[in-house]
């Protein structure tokens, strides 16, 4: 687990996000069992007066609301009693398992992660797929999220100034997180900035959301995934 940070809150608090939402936030480091929690108080907020939405991000949840419909007030004192009542409860994810090929086109920052952490480009895509990651959160692009589960002798900081990868379904990693970045979309840019470091690309990967599968969404939040060792390309 990550040692302790400024950024860790010591009791959980609900503030407003404008005028019809509120965000919750954890108290404590990041954690499955902490995120655990997140999503069971996300379904049950679903059902307190004036509530329209609910969205799980990392150590915390957007709660969207009816200002004309609930006491404002009101709801931030059941939101923070809900977090303070609920217990972790177990959400059992399905596994997916997905291939990557580390290094090459799509994991251009292999050499770099390794020359950071004195390892060799193979040994930081065996430790990188040695693990299981959990879904957190949704992410930026539909139908996949934020996973939690990256070795600690891998956690690396953001970069301070963000540079362009190819969007290939690209493995990255930043800070104590894991993620994968969208496909190109027809008649869009090829390459995006990120501040991510890319480990490698999907092969042979499902759309991660596609209108004719149901759920539409590849992964939902408690889903586990594995990624398989394709090759290492140094």
């Amino acid at each position: 687990m990550a040692a302790h940070n400024a950024f860790e809150l010591a009791a959980p608090r609900v503030t407003p996000m404008g005028s019809a939402a509120f965000l919750l936030e954890s108290e404590g480091p990041m954690c499955l069992p902490t995120q655990r929690r997140i999503w069971a108080v996300g379904q049950a907020a679903g059902d307190l007066k004036g509530v329209t939405d609910t969205q799980p991000g990392m150590n915390n949840l957007l709660v969207l609301y009816d200002p004309l419909a609930t006491e404002p007030e009101a709801l931030q004192a059941q939101l923070l009693a809900l977090w303070i009542a609920t217990p972790d409860t177990p959400a059992p994810g399905k596994l997916i398992e997905l291939a990557v090929r580390y290094g090459g086109d799509g994991g251009e920052d292999l050499l770099d992660v390794a020359q950071r952490k004195s390892m060799t480009p193979r040994q930081v895509a065996e430790m990188h797929s040695s693990a299981e990651y959990t879904v957190f959160a949704p992410g930026v692009i539909p139908g996949f999220g934020y996973l939690f589960g990256l070795p600690e002798p891998l956690f690396l900081p953001r970069r301070d100034a963000p540079v362009n990868r190819p969007l290939l379904l690209n493995v990255f990693i930043a800070g104590l997180q894991c993620n994968v970045s969208g496909p190109p979309v027809p008649g869009g840019p090829q390459a995006g900035p990120t501040g991510w470091y890319s480990l490698g690309q999907l092969i042979d990967a499902p759309a991660p959301f596609d209108l004719t599968r149901d759920p539409p969404g590849l992964v939902e939040p408690g889903d586990r995934i594995r990624f398989i060792l394709d090759e290492v390309l140094e």
